[in-house]
């Protein structure tokens, strides 16, 4: 079955956690490509600031939105449909890491990450997929981590969130396959972001990046946008269901 599921310049495409890091690389890089979007995030100031950067260049909506709240994504949402018209692609890259060590977490730590990380990546798609069905395209891509594959010390929450997240989008592909809708999932390694950086300081992570990732350094957040773009794209109109790993090779997926 072909899905004519391609990104052509003017259709819309909602990305989550576009305030800074990953999510404002990724809306700056769909920008330039043609793409209209709408950009969500809990800190309104800085997706506001990240929605500026990208007007000009192509429509932009921004909502100040908490993923974890579904009547939240649903206004936002809606906005974006009433801007838009429909929606061709989701980026789901909104998430959260507040370190503790198993012992130490608590049951509100894990209800938030799981919430933000993992119900919010379903909320989202549960927002979208209904236009999708009805255009009979459409496509999603999911953000997870390295964290899902291997765990990490002081973050079980957010390892779990991450492991939940690259299962959700296979079942995600799954059931969306028949409407034409493909779901795919990036694995970034370490990143020079916020999130890292709250633990450690960029000499650290540099330090770390030469000694442990096979590239010899760690990444950044434009290192992602292309493999945004690709799963998007109709060049992997044939891919549904699969995680890919930007990570400098630091893991390998058989």
């Amino acid at each position: 079955m072909s899905t004519n599921s391609g990104l052509r310049t003017g259709d819309a495409v909602v990305v989550t956690g576009a305030a800074q890091g990953i999510g404002k690389a990724i809306a700056l890089d769909l920008a330039a490509r043609g793409a209209r979007l709408a950009l969500w995030d809990i800190d309104a100031a800085q997706c506001a600031a990240t929605a500026a950067a990208c007007r000009g260049k192509v429509d932009v909506v921004h909502s100040g939105v908490d993923v974890s709240d579904r009547e939240q994504v649903k206004a936002a949402f809606g906005a974006a449909e009433k801007a838009f018209g429909s929606i061709y692609g989701l980026v789901s890259n909104a998430g959260i890491f507040p370190r503790a060590g198993i012992l130490e977490s608590t049951p509100e730590m894990w209800r938030r990450v799981l919430g933000v990380n993992l119900l919010g990546t379903v909320f989202c798609a549960q927002a979208v997929c209904p236009g999708m069905i009805s255009a009979k395209r459409g496509a999603i891509v999911n953000i997870a981590s390295g964290r899902a594959l291997q765990g990490t010390p002081r973050g079980a929450h957010y390892a779990a969130s991450k492991a939940g997240i690259v299962s959700f989008t296979k079942s995600l592909a799954l059931e969306m396959a028949t409407h034409g809708i493909r779901a795919n999932c990036i694995i970034p390694g370490v990143t020079e972001t916020a999130q890292p950086l709250a633990d450690s300081t960029l000499e650290e992570l540099q330090a770390l990046g030469k000694r442990i990732i096979p590239l010899g350094r760690i990444g950044q957040p434009e290192d992602l946008t292309g493999a945004v773009a690709f799963l998007l794209s109709d060049a992997a109109g044939f891919m549904t269901g699969q995680s890919i790993a930007v990570n400098g090779g630091a893991i390998m997926i058989p």
